[in-house]
């Protein structure tokens, strides 16, 4: 990855406007989405010759389907069931496709209406078992059947291993919470949390309680990655990919059989290798949060806290604008909307072009951000990007 680093750029970012009911289709949303990441870029839907998207379990629209209403007919199209890290991988195969020379400009997007339509945190048919996930023959017919009892059982054990306490993950809300009051676009917007309410709210799968969790809503995301040399061309301000892990495993597909180490643990060396740079290079994160507590396992595996100390790093307000590590700044997926961890991924492009220069919501003076994928404690991918 070193021999490619800052040789491609994201130079197009859009959204459709998030809702608990979008009425409309995500065929829609996604082209709506397309159409201002177009935009943004100042290119025409012709200038695009590639499409990749992700969904899970059949949610959203196929690549061809908005390749024909973005009237073009790209040579290559791609259709991936998956979650979160579906963005930087699909990114890091934009990058292989245009460094082969099969393609030049990349469009990606995820588009879902998962509020009023299909809600990934449903739960699971216990009858399905080994199909829900790797290993899930061995809890879901003890009754862990959700997203949030599986990464509270991680939770609970990280947090007894290292003194994590409650506070410490109503904290990492709190500062999101607090992000998307600067943030007009966030669905929490005019709803901020103290710590009081935060402990006064009943669990609903210990450790976690609602504000611990990701907002799924009727939303739509969309990027464009094109070379360094054809981001010149562009009317946006290009930010450069100085460093991607797609996406790395746990050393068990089972890992339910280890809970002390993540996938997210084996990305950080290689990362950081391509880029360039170290953990305190970082100036501003977008951490995939689908829940609070997978923020503070991230910072650990990324070094940006060092284990056994992220509470405290969290608590003494470094990831709030002005602090050490302004993180999430849009509101994150816990406060602004959860499109899989792609809404983080357009809130750090515009923080690294400055779009909020003048405002109490851009970070001041960064150059260097990293953005983080998290399907799950078996799969994880990141990039480092920089202006």
């Amino acid at each position: 990855m070193d021999k490619i680093s800052n040789k491609y750029a994201i130079v197009g970012v859009g959204e459709y406007e998030r809702s608990r009911k979008s009425g409309t289709t995500p065929l829609h949303m996604a082209l709506v989405a397309a159409r201002n990441a177009l935009q943004d870029a100042g290119l025409e839907a012709a200038d695009i010759d590639g499409i990749m998207n992700y969904s899970t379990g059949g949610d959203s629209c196929t690549s061809h389907e908005v390749a024909t209403y973005l009237g073009i007919r790209p040579k290559y199209v791609k259709d991936i069931s998956g979650g979160g890290s579906s963005t930087e991988m699909l990114i890091g195969d934009a990058i292989g496709m245009i460094e082969a020379g099969m393609l030049n400009t990349v469009l990606i997007y995820r588009s879902m209406n998962g509020a009023s339509g299909q809600l990934v945190g449903r739960g699971y048919d216990p009858n399905m078992l080994q199909n829900a996930l790797p290993g899930g023959s061995f809890i879901i017919p003890y009754g862990s059947a959700s997203p949030s009892q599986w990464f509270g059982i991680f939770a609970t054990r990280h947090m007894h291993q290292t003194g994590l306490k409650k506070e410490h993950l109503g904290q990492v809300c709190i500062d999101f919470y607090e992000h998307a009051q600067r943030n007009p676009k966030a669905h929490l917007n005019g709803k901020p949390l103290t710590m009081e309410e935060y402990l006064n709210t009943p669990d609903i799968s210990s450790p976690f309680n609602i504000h611990d969790c990701c907002l799924e809503l009727d939303e739509a995301n969309a990027i464009i990655v094109t070379s360094a040399e054809r981001a010149k061309d562009c009317k946006s301000r290009p930010v450069y990919i100085m460093g991607i892990t797609p996406r790395e495993t746990h050393p068990h597909a089972h890992y339910w059989s280890d809970l002390d180490q993540v996938a997210a643990d084996h990305v950080a060396p290689a990362l950081y290798k391509s880029a360039g740079v170290k953990p305190e290079d970082i100036q501003v994160a977008a951490i995939y949060d689908c829940f609070s507590w997978v923020v503070l396992r991230q910072l650990e595996a990324y070094g940006l806290a060092p284990r056994g100390e992220v509470g405290d790093f969290v608590a003494d307000g470094n990831l709030k604008i002005g602090g050490r590590l302004p993180t999430n700044t849009a509101g994150g997926m816990l406060a602004e909307g959860y499109t899989h961890g792609m809404n983080n991924v357009l809130e750090i492009v515009r923080q690294l072009r400055h779009e909020y220069k003048g405002s109490d919501r851009q970070v001041e003076n960064c150059e260097v951000g990293i953005c983080t994928g998290w399907s799950g404690p078996d799969l994880a991918g990141a990039m480092i990007l920089g202006n």
